[in-house]
C-alpha cells in the first residue's frame, strides 16, 4: 500500500503517521461490515477494498475537498485466508492511487465475526461545501445518474437476467465511482456563491435531499421526471417488479453528488460539467421551508418528499 505523498513526513511503520496539511482538514470514517454493506459472494476482496475506501473518498469530495490520507482497521475472520486480504489491500491501493491517497497507517486483527473494514480518510479544501447553505430559489442538481448500484446488485444477485448494461451496472455497486473532480469543481464555484449546498446520494437521493434540506432549513420540491435514468435501469426495474424511481429515489450507494446552486449556476451549467467531468442535472428547487418537501411523479402527482433509502442502523 502506498505509504508517501503530499505532506506525508512519517508514513507506515512508526506508532503514528506524521502529517503536516497545508489547508482546511476534513476528516471522515465508514465502515463496510459484510453481511451488511457487502457480501461475498457479489463482491471480490480487491472489490470490497475498493468500496471501502470509495465511501470515505466520496465524503470528502462532497465538501469540495481533496482525499489525501487514510488509516485502515481491518478485522479479518479466519474464513477470508490470507490471499483475501492481500487482495483487498490491492483493490483499495488501486482507487489510491487513482485520487492520490496515502494510505499512511492503520491495524489488522483477526476476529471471530463477520470481515469488517473501517477505514478514515483526512482531506484538505481551500474552501468547505457544506450541507446548509440552499437558499430558495437555488435550483437542485446531480451528477450522473441514480439507481445504478441498487440495479446493480439486483443484477448480482439474479445472474439469469438478460440486462444490456449488466456490467456497467454490476460496476456501478462492486466499485463505486467517488466525484472527486467534481467535488473540486463545485467547491470553486462554491466560494463565489453559485454553489450553496453539496451532499453525496450514498444514503440515496430522497434521503439525501432531505438531509440537505434539513440542514439548510429550507423545503424542496425535487421533480422525479428529470432523474436521468441509467441505461438498462428500466429493463432490471421491470424484473425485480419494482418502479425505475423506486431505486433512483431511494437506492442508496451511487455517491453521485447532490447539491444546490444559484440561479446564475444555470448559464455556466456546461461549463461546469465539464469541469467536473460528469454529466449534471437540474432535478428540482428549494423552496422556502414552509412550502414543504415535494417530491412531483412522472403522473404530475405530488407527494411528501420521504426517507427511502439506506438505514445506519438497520440489521
Amino acid at each position: 500500500m502506498p505509504g508517501g505523498g503530499a505532506g506525508v513526513i512519517v508514513g507506515i511503520g512508526d506508532d503514528t503517521a506524521v502529517l503536516q496539511p497545508g489547508t482546511l482538514v476534513l476528516a471522515t470514517c465508514d465502515v463496510q461490515v459484510e453481511g451488511i454493506h457487502f457480501t461475498r459472494d457479489l463482491c471480490t476482496p480487491a472489490d470490497v477494498g475498493w468500496r471501502a475506501l470509495a465511501v470515505n473518498v466520496s465524503d470528502i469530495a462532497a465538501m469540495g475537498g481533496v482525499p489525501r490520507y487514510a488509516l485502515v482497521s481491518l478485522l479479518i475472520p479466519a474464513s477470508a485466508g490470507s490471499a483475501a486480504l492481500e487482495d483487498l489491500y490491492g483493490g483499495m491501493a488501486e482507487l489510491a492511487r487513482l485520487h492520490g491517497v496515502a494510505v499512511v497507517g492503520g491495524n489488522v486483527s483477526a476476529t471471530p465475526g463477520p470481515l469488517a473494514v473501517d477505514i478514515t480518510v483526512l482531506g484538505e479544501a481551500e474552501h468547505a461545501v457544506l450541507r446548509r447553505g440552499a437558499q430558495p430559489g437555488d435550483g437542485v442538481w446531480i451528477t450522473g445518474c441514480a439507481g445504478k448500484a441498487a440495479a446493480g446488485r439486483f443484477l448480482l444477485e439474479h445472474r439469469d437476467v438478460a440486462v444490456a448494461a449488466r456490467e456497467t451496472l454490476e460496476m456501478a455497486y462492486r466499485r463505486p465511482v467517488a466525484r472527486v473532480a467534481a467535488g473540486r469543481a463545485f467547491g470553486n464555484l462554491a466560494r463565489s456563491g453559485l454553489v450553496t449546498a453539496m451532499i453525496d446520494t450514498s444514503d440515496g437521493t430522497a434521503s439525501d435531499l432531505l438531509h440537505l434540506a434539513e440542514a439548510s432549513g429550507v423545503g424542496v420540491r425535487l421533480d422525479a421526471a428529470h432523474l436521468p435514468v441509467p441505461a438498462g435501469l428500466a429493463e432490471a426495474a421491470r424484473a425485480a417488479g419494482v418502479a425505475v424511481d423506486a431505486w433512483m429515489l431511494g437506492g442508496g450507494e451511487d455517491y453521485e453528488l447532490l447539491f444546490t446552486a444559484a440561479k446564475a449556476f444555470d448559464a455556466r451549467a456546461n461549463e461546469a460539467a465539464a469541469a467536473a467531468g460528469v454529466g449534471i442535472t437540474r432535478i428540482g428547487d428549494v423552496l422556502p421551508e414552509r412550502e414543504g418537501r415535494w417530491v412531483a411523479t412522472a403522473a404530475g402527482e405530488q407527494r411528501p418528499l420521504r426517507a427511502a433509502g439506506w438505514d445506519h442502523l438497520a440489521r
